[in-house]
């Protein structure tokens, strides 16, 4: 009769492991899901888009460090998750102003300065936005970074933007943030396809 009991107990706590095992998986009850493949029918992004625009992010960040370092600035930028959501934020608002949502000229426009004042407030951690520049088409190097540098403004309405763009490579900042959205206007797209943002922390 003990014997009996002795198996019975055995078999219930095997049934049990195994219960166990079917609900959790071998890696436990957060084991995460198998990344997308290439040609996959699941949304997502093929891995080799993404590695590229990271190599083209960390270019970015690269010569905006070297130029500011040419320019007496020796604090490196680190790259930031958050200030990279705000850039994206900022180059969105930077194409609706080129797709015309704010008129012909958005610099003029209270609801476009509005829009950029409300991504520029926002901060990361304890930092406020102390540089901002955006460009159209390609993504900011060396060469653009050290226009931005010296650029002086034609007039009072250019002035801010101009002095944000400065701020890039002239400011004390620890963090930047790189924001690309693709444009999505047929009217527009062939000339501008792509609206690239940096900010600064």
């Amino acid at each position: 009769m003990k014997l009996w009991k002795r198996w019975t107990a055995a078999a219930l706590a095997a049934a049990m492991a195994l219960l166990l095992l079917a609900a959790c998986g071998p890696s436990g009850p957060s084991a995460p899901d198998a990344p997308d493949k290439p040609g996959s029918s699941e949304t997502g992004k093929d891995p080799t888009d993404e590695k590229t625009e990271a190599q083209k992010v960390a270019a970015v960040v690269e010569a905006l460090n070297t130029v500011r370092k040419n320019n007496g600035n020796n604090t490196p930028l680190e790259l930031n998750e958050q200030a990279c959501v705000f850039a994206k934020e900022m180059a969105q608002v930077q194409l609706d102003g080129v797709n015309g949502k704010y008129g012909k000229n958005p610099s003029t426009n209270t609801d476009y300065t509005a829009a950029c004042a409300k991504v520029r407030n926002k901060k990361v951690g304890e930092k406020t936005s102390i540089g901002v520049g955006a460009l159209q088409r390609a993504y900011p190097d060396a060469n653009q970074f050290e226009k931005w540098a010296v650029k002086k403004w034609a007039n009072e309405t250019e002035k801010a933007s101009v002095e944000r763009n400065n701020a890039l490579v002239k400011k004390e900042a620890t963090l930047v943030g790189v924001g690309v959205v693709q444009n999505a206007d047929p009217s527009t797209r062939d000339k501008i396809p792509f609206m690239v943002v940096v900010m600064t922390y």
